[in-house]
């Protein structure tokens, strides 16, 4: 057997040990191969959708640059996690030179594997993803069965690995044989807290919240690089410095260290800081990457996909006492009646006053009503003051109260109370008055709207379309919607993508620095479990340290993109968007399920290990 194939065979015999790495790299495979896959997909590369493309491209070459730099890490990390091994090869005769050949050839074979294997995940993984926005965000993306994305992720992996694998030789471990014999023993590395920038990670942190959750509109494009700097810096000095703190000040107070296992659990935690606190920062980062990106998007796209699906009714035709708007009222009706669908069609007048403010007649707001199936509205002989929904929020629009409207000349008509619609979009106020209002002399506006009582929604692509091409002062709802959801979808899916990426890899440093400490853990739980470590209390040991792995950053990062979707639509000029909780609250409890799964399997594990 020659040496190459002893690495070839000693690869693949000892599947557990490259298994995490194994898994990483096939995962940033999988990743890349589909969103080319999407990249190259005919529906995403031709009309509306084009011009999204080239944004699509860039963002291609964003993720293979990130997987290059996760696979470095992941291969670092996995190179690091094999001293004793490196150093055992070494007593047996092998030299530096065989044991940089061993590594390279190492790569080699694992990332052949890993982008096969990954590649053909992908193809199940994009046809998953084809289908979820199918569903989701309505597009109309076939199932495509791709070449020249594989043939990309080939080439593009096959050089990465060819790269690494020569680069990697010059991370080995530069000790001497001793040093590598006992790294198990000599820990991870030992930080020193400072409290002086532990005070400065607070200080930091607390002045870059404070501007982003001040700055307003021009203000804050200017305001993001400071905040950015002011809270990466921030951050690392909240893992690498404040946290050691604590974790010192924890075990100088006998009441909280001695508890049961508390000793082990922070002791083992203050043991591998230094590994911890490089992983703690940059999940965080790359996860409020991924929170902010997705919140923004996600929320930009709820404020215009609610804008037309606001429009309260099927089919709206300003003017439409101008002659040249006769013939679509004529053809639309006539569209209607042909296809045997049943709909409500109601003319009225909109009144402006000399401020500005809107009127409407009570039996025109009653007829709309009824049109929209819903309550009805009596006036008395006084005006009602009508809010309506707002086009981005839940909340009705702050019209301000009023004792009185003007109307035609000196007259004025009290406003005696006021209510709530969700079936009328205006800006601004909107008084209902009595029908023997006289409101001559007032600017008017003549509006038609039709309201199909049981159309389906192919019946009204396909009615909108053709009318609303024809004749631009006919809006059309349904229409409106897909048209929006046809341009905007596929850069949205794009962000989303590219979020989920990020947020997903976040995790797999986590899974991937739990598992390369295992051994470590299995050789410390087995000498505990002699002493009369029950299996209760291992498992609690165990769900603490997972638990302090994968919620210290993912808390971090929470609170960061808090801030930043706070500031985000800040900008915007409105409120935190119910949309910006949903995302963090939907990444929270992924982060929790991705918890309860890892802790069950790696209690399991390292159980079986252990009593053995």
């Amino acid at each position: 057997m020659n040496f190459n194939q002893f690495v070839v065979r000693n690869t693949m015999r000892n599947k557990h040990l490259y298994l995490a790495y194994f898994l990483s790299t096939m995962f940033s495979v999988m990743v890349f191969f589909a969103f080319t896959t999407f990249t190259y997909h005919p529906a995403l590369s031709t009309g509306m959708a084009a011009k999204a493309q080239m944004g699509m491209i860039a963002a291609a070459i964003i993720i293979y640059g990130f997987s290059f730099l996760f696979v470095l890490y992941s291969m670092d990390v996995f190179i690091q996690s094999r001293k004793k091994e490196f150093g055992l090869l070494m007593i047996q005769g092998m030299s530096p030179k065989q044991l940089k050949k061993m590594i390279f050839i190492e790569n080699l074979v694992i990332g052949f594997f890993a982008t096969v294997i990954g590649s053909i995940i992908g193809i199940g993984f994009s046809q998953l993803i084809i289908w979820f926005s199918n569903l989701v965000m309505h597009l109309n993306l076939a199932f495509y069965l791709p070449l020249m994305p594989f043939i990309i992720t080939i080439l593009a992996f096959a050089v990465l690995f060819l790269v690494i694998s020569f680069f990697i030789q010059f991370r080995l471990p530069k000790a001497t044989l001793q040093e590598l014999l006992k790294a198990g023993e000599m820990g991870k590395g030992v930080i020193r807290g400072s409290k002086i920038r532990g005070i400065l990670a607070i200080l930091l942190l607390a002045a870059g919240y404070t501007i982003a959750l001040n700055v307003r509109e021009k203000a804050v494009l200017a305001a993001v690089l400071p905040v950015m700097f002011l809270v990466i810096v921030g951050t690392k000095y909240l893992f690498d410095q404040l946290s050691i703190s604590i974790i010192e000040a924890i075990k100088k107070k006998p009441a909280i260290f001695w508890k049961k296992t508390n000793m082990v659990v922070f002791s083992d935690l203050a043991f591998r800081m230094k590994d911890n606190a490089r992983s703690f920062f940059l999940v965080s980062i790359i996860s409020t990457v991924a929170f902010a990106a997705i919140g923004t998007l996600y929320g930009f796209s709820n404020i215009i996909f609610r804008t037309t699906d606001s429009m309260p009714f099927e089919y709206t035709l300003s003017a439409s006492d101008q002659p040249e708007n006769a013939a679509v009222k004529a053809k639309l009706t006539a569209e209607l009646k042909a296809k045997n669908i049943q709909f409500d069609e109601v003319n009225y007048v909109l009144y402006t006053n000399e401020e500005g403010i809107s009127l409407i007649k009570e039996s025109a707001y009653n007829q709309l009503a009824n049109a929209a199936d819903k309550p009805t509205l009596q006036v008395g002989n006084n005006g009602v003051l009508v809010k309506s929904t707002s086009l981005v929020s839940d909340e009705a629009s702050s019209s301000q109260p009023m004792k009185t409207v003007k109307l035609s000349g000196n007259q004025e008509l009290s406003v005696t109370k006021t209510e709530e619609t969700k079936f009328l979009l205006f800006y601004g106020p909107l008084v209902v008055v009595p029908d023997k209002v006289n409101l001559t002399g007032l600017s008017t506006d003549a509006v038609a709207i039709w309201q199909p009582k049981n159309a389906s929604r192919a019946q009204l692509l396909a009615i909108g379309k053709d009318l609303s091409e024809k004749y631009p002062t006919l809006q059309a709802k349904t229409y409106t919607s897909q048209s929006t959801t046809d341009m905007y979808s596929p850069i949205l899916f794009v962000g989303i993508f590219i979020g989920i990426v990020f947020f997903v890899s976040a995790g797999s440093f986590l899974y991937f620095r739990l598992y390369s400490d295992m051994e470590t853990d299995v050789e410390k739980f087995r000498m505990i479990h002699k002493l009369g470590l029950t299996k209760k209390e291992l498992k609690k040991m165990i769900y603490q340290q997972v638990g302090i792995l994968f919620f210290s950053p993912i808390i971090v990062s929470l609170i960061h993109g808090a801030v930043a979707l706070t500031a985000m639509y800040a900008a915007l000029g409105t409120k935190m968007q119910l949309a910006g909780w949903q995302v963090l609250g939907v990444f929270a409890l992924i982060q929790i399920v991705y918890y309860l799964i890892a802790r069950t399997f790696y209690f399991r594990k390292v159980y079986h290990l252990v009593t053995q």
